[in-house]
């Protein structure tokens, strides 16, 4: 019976063998049925319930990301999605990748009662008390990465989305569906393979497995670039996933969405809020308003997005009547924002690009409006009153006296449509998302991009992509832990020694305009310990080790005028099987001189970035008369600025210096003359990619040379050398990086040729297991020998990383 209650006309029968029906008609797919059509593919004489639940992760993560969502084409047309269909979607996501994505609602995690009545949402009663409709939360973020507590998940930047506080106001819950979906399958894909490639005489079951991700992998990448979801926007996707902390609610206002009705209960919940209101009794009147304001008391948002319907316009603050003369605070940033969102959602059709501008001025003003509310509750205190509302039953006036970190949030309103329920036609389609003149586009289109670009500015990101002509693939990648200077043995090239110009290149995301920016560098061994890789820190914390380059400046994907300098002019070479820029966004470069560094020595190689110093520049009638109070720009612009949410030890700590991952760079044997540069790149200096993947796999040792010497991040080898988590092979080397190592150069004599015999042999093997078995591996492209990376190695575990495994 509940089977039949949630899955419609859906009902399984007899687990063993596993056998699927249909039932009055074919109806479209639903969660479980798609699990267990999958199941019943991949365990067909077997998949009881104990072998599914022991294999429970491995099967939902790859249907999850092989199932696309449930969609019938490659290109589907969006459609309006009803209230039971997106419960059915989040709760899909939710099981499919359950490292990545949790589930719950606001009455299980606040105590909250439900709006509405037994009539209501009655696919959401899983028991025979429950009534009315449950206000559903989902939230993304990468706890393999960011263990719950650590330090790393507690300075996550954190977005919210809500999709729709006005339940006849319909396109904003679709819409963050459709990007959670986008993030999700994106990021599970990057993620595949896990581990490293079963041995010989691993058991069935393990082998099974690793062919199974393989498998996914491959058919994941091909799906969704069919949808022109290539691999720089595939990465991209997977870096907000495990970079940020994404909480959705599809219908802030599940009971008006069900209804279809402005009002929740007769109430509207954007009138709800404690901001600028006389009445004490008439804030948190509904579930809606009490819903997002636990929320907030649990999290520092720096960015919010709310959706909703009737004209066409992206709205900041102020939109309070106490504030119609004057403009906010951080208006500056606030603007620059709106108009990149406008820019990126693009126009279709009879409809233009969003207008831009304050509330007052582009919509109207309110009293108890969300936005404002959101952007000024902790330092506008003088217009927030506690609430005491008589509505189910009362709600503590506690929940709404806050502290002067909770709410200085960038929360801009997005009205999508004209039509609040638009016509189908007019929605869009799932093809080429991130094209704003795609043929394709349309509201739901238009509004993921928004949405993407609210997570992408939330925090400034800095990434090293080439060096000496040779690409490097991103160094972020899901259910990867980053610790613990993991980025020593991830991100690392060998290059020869001698050189007076290495040719670094680097990008800057999250951020608008680049002030300054440039390169540093020092020996690993004298870099602090602070420097790990998976954290930011001060610039007094570097010591006086570093080196630094010239700076420069430029602009991002995301400025008006586009990404400057552009990533056309990259030297390194395309990452992308389909050949283009090696980069999203702008692309920077410098020359560093590592003539002095000895055979051996590791160099940890970093790019810093300073962003977006205009967001604190304010107008003349900034009213009140303060300086920017939101966390998000006086994150990126105020090192003094600190806030802690006592209750959840989150943080948000301002800084002028964003700083990347480390590229390490090994000073190998070989001459400048032994290396053949990249197709097509007139460069004197090479560069191959290493990784320790041979030794960690077979158990296969150089001997250290006589004459060689080691500091604590290297070793010296007799003919060549060696660091210890690399070797030097006698036909190149490989990186431990994602999907793909590509080998820039000659052979490099190894002295010893019993060693080079047995290297050769490996090389030759895990080559041949590439070809045959690794159909994942990107095209041989410019006559570059490919050898398998050893970057699954790092990837996906039982919990914390172990090398030995």
């Amino acid at each position: 019976v509940n089977l039949e209650r949630t899955n419609g006309d859906c009902i399984c029968v007899n687990s063993f063998p596993l056998q699927v029906r249909m039932v009055a008609q074919l109806i479209r797919a639903r969660p479980l049925f798609s699990v267990f059509l999958y199941i019943l593919a991949t365990f067909p004489a077997h998949a009881t319930g104990e072998n599914f639940a022991s294999s429970q992760y491995q099967s939902g993560f790859r249907a999850g990301i092989e199932d696309g969502g449930h969609r019938k084409e490659k290109d589907e047309q969006y459609s309006i999605l009803p209230s039971q269909e997106i419960l059915d979607r989040i709760d899909f996501l939710a099981k499919s990748f359950p490292h990545l994505a949790t589930l719950t609602n606001a009455q299980d995690m606040y105590g909250l009662p439900t709006a509405g009545d037994a009539k209501d949402c009655d696919f959401d009663h899983f028991d025979d008390v429950t009534t009315g409709c449950r206000n559903w939360i989902l939230t993304i973020e990468d706890t393999r990465a960011h263990p719950p507590g650590s330090e790393s998940s507690n300075t996550l930047p954190e977005v919210f989305l809500s999709g729709a506080l006005h339940g006849n106001e319909r396109v904003g819950p679709t819409t963050v569906v459709e990007v959670a979906h986008l993030l999700l399958e994106s990021a599970a894909c990057e993620a595949l393979p896990r581990g490293l490639p079963p041995s010989p005489d691993a058991d069935v079951e393990v082998k099974s497995n690793w062919e199974s991700d393989l498998a996914a992998a491959e058919s994941c990448r091909n799906k969704l670039a069919q949808r022109g979801i290539t691999e720089l926007h595939r990465r991209w996707l997977a870096r907000l996933v495990t970079t940020r902390r994404i909480v959705i609610v599809p219908t802030a206002n599940a009971l008006g969405y069900f209804q279809n009705r402005r009002e929740e209960a007769g109430v509207d919940p954007n009138r709800d809020f404690p901001y600028d209101l006389t009445d004490p009794k008439l804030c948190m009147q509904t579930i809606a308003g009490r819903t997002i304001n636990e929320l907030f008391r649990e999290h520092l948002f720096q960015l919010s997005i709310t959706f909703h319907g009737g004209m066409e316009a992206i709205a900041y603050e102020w939109g309070a009547p106490s504030y119609l003369d004057g403009m906010s605070p951080d208006d500056e940033a606030q603007a620059q924002i709106a108009n990149a969102y406008s820019r990126y959602a693009g126009g279709f059709g009879r409809h233009r690009p969003y207008q831009t501008g304050t509330m007052n001025d582009v919509v109207y003003f309110v009293r108890g409006g969300m936005e404002d509310w959101a952007y000024a509750g902790s330092f506008d205190p003088d217009r927030v009153i506690p609430c005491q509302p008589e509505q189910y039953g009362g709600y503590p006036k506690e929940r709404t006296i806050y502290d002067e970190s909770t709410l200085r949030t960038f929360n801009m309103l997005v009205e999508t449509s004209d039509v609040k329920s638009p016509a189908r036609d007019d929605l869009g389609t799932s093809h080429d998302p991130f094209n704003t003149n795609s043929q394709g586009n349309g509201h739901i289109s238009r509004n993921i991009r928004l949405a993407l670009l609210a997570l992408d500015l939330v925090q400034p990101y800095v990434s090293i992509v080439g060096a000496n002509g040779l690409a490097l693939r991103d160094d972020v990648v899901p259910l990867t832990y980053r610790g613990d200077r993991s980025c020593a043995y991830t991100k690392k090239i060998m290059i020869p020694p001698g050189l007076n110009d290495t040719l670094i290149e680097w990008t800057v995301g999250g951020a608008m305009s680049v002030d300054f920016t440039t390169v540093l560098f020092a020996r690993w061994g004298d870099v602090p310990d602070i420097v790990d890789g998976a954290s930011q820190y001060d610039p007094e914390h570097l010591g006086l080790a570093f080196r630094y380059a010239p700076a420069m400046g430029g602009t991002t994907r995301w400025h008006q005028d586009g990404p400057q300098p552009p990533p056309s002019e990259a030297i390194s070479s395309s990452i992308s099987t389909m050949g283009g820029d090696s980069t999203l966004g702008p692309i920077f470069r410098t020359m560093i001189d590592t003539s002095d560094f000895q055979i051996g020595e590791t160099i940890a190689v970093i790019a810093v970035a300073n962003v977006d110093k205009s967001w604190a520049m304010q107008p003349d009638d900034v009213n009140p008369d303060l300086p920017p109070q939101s966390h998000i720009v006086n994150a990126r612009t105020n090192p003094q600025w600190r806030h802690t949410q006592a209750s959840t030890g989150k943080v948000i700590q301002g800084r002028n210096d964003w700083y990347s991952i480390p590229l390490t760079l090994v000073i190998g044997p070989m001459q400048v003359d032994e290396i053949d540069s990249p197709a097509g790149v007139s460069l004197q200096e090479g560069a191959f990619e290493i990784s320790d993947r041979y030794r960690m796999e077979y158990g296969y040792n150089f001997e250290e040379g006589q004459d060689g010497g080691r500091d604590e991040n290297s070793q010296r080898l007799s003919g060549g050398g060696v660091d210890e988590n690399s070797q030097q092979l006698n036909s190149g080397g490989v990186e431990d990086d994602s999907q793909q190592s590509k080998v820039v150069g000659k052979t490099g004599g190894m002295g010893d040729g019993v060693i080079t015999v047995v290297v050769v042999i490996i090389v030759a093997l895990v080559s041949a297991f590439t070809v045959v078995h690794y159909k994942r591996r990107e095209q041989l492209r410019r006559g570059l020998k490919v050898v398998m990376s050893d970057e699954d190695e790092h990837r996906f575990g039982d919990g914390t990383i172990s090398y030995a495994e």
